[in-house]
């Protein structure tokens, strides 16, 4: 997860950030700094440019790369300092410096009622020798319009996360003696068929095992089971995995994905065929960043099934939508997803001519490979960039189950930062929806909220199941992280603090 998307929200029920009023130095310096180790400087995404300073200084070291994006559309701005004593002195005057100096650089950012603020402080640091090693400044991210040369600079990133995914272990990643061909051998011989298949003459199934492998024994650890023949059978896959052989030592942070085949073949004959293995490393990966929010859901979220996925792919969406088509590469989940939408909130048509229902921006695709749903995703974001904020998710859910009507998860990945316009035709969908929200560290936009409850469906963040959504009443108060909402008339309202 890049904490400098994680970023909180205000908003209350059906105000759009386009309602407030201006903003004011002191209000944003008042905000709760939000505390993380460190900085991740190891790149930045499309759409986001870094504002640096000097450690202990308010001088602007870039401020002519700021002119380069003065034009677009702002959507958030994080400030991020570190800290090495709870009592630093002159802190507070510097953090005010370097605001009137981004100030200086646009004084329409702080009339800009679109621009969500954020203060992040690292806490890394013991000495200042170390501070000064950290980012100071500010990420600003940003709405440009995707021209085809950043359409192909978003291709040649997605394509190299997928390339990635489907690396053989790295030379030094722990290894099974004998190598795989003994670690398929051993597995096809002591799993069994699952019974109550063996009538099936055209059976066939996918199990995927996840797993690491301990630095110290060399056993397998941390294993997770999904698809499969049954639960039953894949607790036994689970069983006979970790009876096999210690592993042969190497580097701790390799993440192994196995899939195995299980089916009847043309001659009748059961098979147990482990196909492939693969190890991944994420840092070792290069390409656009991506965030793991979605991935993070999807794993804990292992049951649903024949999914309709509709993602918004708007604003500052990229890191998101990076991460949902790792994932497909990863776990090889096409056979799972049997519908995407992605959606841009009427491409680039003015915000006079969007009507509810019918604002468009709608991409579909029943993918058979990661390439297909990749170059989806590039032309649903080449689209057009949606111009206002508020998006048109429940136009784009509508369409999806119309598309596919045996979907049966429903699966909306949202902007945390956009209130959809077309909440009026919720009562239009009948099946529940799964809400993951993205760019919500701290505070939920009671939108999204309200469309996982009336739906009857869930709602999910990077570290949070809520599945007890439908059967809140008026009067209710819901807890997320430490925000509470509470159903007043029909709507969700966030109250105040914990």
């Amino acid at each position: 997860m890049k904490l400098y998307l994680s970023i909180t929200l205000f908003f209350s029920f059906w105000l759009i950030a386009e309602a407030q009023s201006e903003v004011s130095l002191d209000s944003i310096l008042s905000k709760p700094h939000q505390e993380i180790t460190r900085f991740d400087t190891s790149g930045f995404g499309f759409n986001q440019l870094a504002i640096r300073f000097p450690y202990g200084s308010a001088r602007v070291l870039n401020k002519y790369e700021y002119k380069t994006i003065q034009s677009f559309r702002k959507i958030s701005v994080t400030y991020i300092y570190s800290q090495y004593t709870r009592s630093q002195p002159g802190q507070k005057e510097l953090d005010r410096a370097r605001f009137e100096a981004l100030v200086k650089l646009d004084p329409a950012l702080l009339s800009d009622p679109g621009v969500q603020w954020n203060i992040l402080v690292q806490t890394d640091a013991v000495t200042p020798a170390g501070a000064r090693k950290m980012f100071h400044g500010f990420v600003i991210s940003y709405d440009s319009p995707v021209d085809e040369e950043k359409k192909s600079a978003i291709r040649a990133d997605l394509e190299e996360l997928i390339e990635c995914a489907r690396r053989k272990p790295p030379a030094d990643a722990p290894a099974y003696p004998g190598g795989n061909t003994e670690l398929f051998k051993e597995l096809a011989a002591s799993i069994r068929f699952p019974a109550d298949r063996v009538k099936s003459e055209k059976y066939g199934a996918y199990a995927l095992a996840e797993f690491s492998i301990d630095s110290v024994t060399g056993k397998i650890k941390k294993l997770s089971i999904s698809g499969g023949a049954s639960e039953a059978h894949n607790n036994h896959i689970k069983a006979m995995m970790g009876k096999l052989k210690p592993w042969q030592k190497g580097r701790s942070d390799v993440e192994f994905l196995m899939r195995i085949h299980i089916y009847i073949d043309e001659s009748g004959s059961k098979i147990i065929e482990p196909e492939w293995i693969r190890a991944y490393v994420a840092k070792d990966c290069k390409g656009v960043n991506t965030d793991s929010t979605v991935s993070a859901v999807l794993d804990r979220n292992k049951h649903w099934r024949k999914m309709l996925v509709v993602e918004d792919v708007t604003g500052s969406m990229l890191p998101y939508i990076a991460n949902l088509l790792l994932w497909n590469a990863l776990k090889v989940n096409m056979e799972n997803t049997l519908h995407f939408v992605f959606f841009n909130d009427g491409a680039d048509k003015e915000d006079y001519e969007k009507e509810v229902g019918t604002t468009g921006g709608l991409y579909h695709v029943k993918p058979t490979t990661e390439k297909v749903l990749e170059e989806t995703m590039v032309e649903a974001i080449g689209g057009g960039t949606g111009g206002d904020r508020p998006e048109n998710d429940i136009e784009a859910v509508l369409e999806g189950m119309k598309a596919c009507p045996d979907c049966e998860d429903i699966v909306l990945i949202s902007d945390n930062y956009a209130t959809p316009r077309d909440l009026d035709l919720l009562p239009q969908v009948k099946k529940p929806v799964h809400v993951i929200v993205c760019g919500a560290a701290k505070t939920i936009n009671p939108a999204h909220i309200f469309i996982a409850w009336k739906t009857g469906g869930t709602l999910h963040t990077i570290d949070q199941d809520i599945t007890r959504l439908a059967k809140m009443k008026e009067g209710d108060v819901l807890s997320v992280y430490d925000r509470s909402y509470k159903i007043v008339n029909g709507k969700f309202i966030l109250l105040s603090k914990m």
